[in-house]
């Protein structure tokens, strides 16, 4: 009996990233400057690309776990879920109409020096987005996050259908 293979899956390619305004960098740094979370915890925004954001946060005693020197895993929770949110707010002109629906973090190992944030959006539609972010210090990563956002129905992004 002949062998069946099964025929090729078809997939759609995904539409490329949009390309950012120049000045989006920018606008989301004077944007947030002014947040006690930015200015407190020495947070700061380094990168934005087209669907990626890169964050960075120096430890301080604001975000360290007493003594110990490590930093607070609801710092991180909340720095993946502001490092995704940018990361998605760049495909809409810097806007934000959009929530945080679901956020899983799972921790790795202790963050105890700079910790770098990069976070990617890895599929959007026209009413959610799914996006992984990474938290690193050095090459190491000390925490991964996954996490869906609803988006606001009128508020469709560039090249979505």
């Amino acid at each position: 009996m002949a062998s069946r293979t099964a025929p090729a899956a078809r997939t759609r390619p995904e539409p490329p990233e949009p390309a950012i305004a120049p000045d989006l960098l920018d606008r989301a740094r004077a944007r947030f400057a002014a947040f006690p979370l930015v200015r407190d915890w020495r947070l700061s925004i380094e990168e934005l690309g087209p669907g990626r954001a890169v964050l960075a946060l120096v430890p301080s005693e604001a975000t360290l776990n007493g003594p110990d020197g490590v930093v607070n895993g609801g710092v991180l929770a909340t720095l993946a879920d502001v490092g995704c949110a940018l990361a998605l707010c760049t495909r809409f002109d810097g806007r934000m109409p959009f929530a945080t629906s679901d956020l899983h973090i799972r921790y790795l190992e202790p963050a105890r020096a700079r910790v770098r944030v990069e976070a990617s959006v890895v599929r959007a539609s026209r009413r959610s987005a799914i996006l992984e972010c990474q938290l690193l210090c050095g090459q190491r990563m000390v925490a991964l996050c996954t996490a869906h956002f609803a988006i606001k129905s009128r508020s469709q992004p560039p090249g979505t259908t």
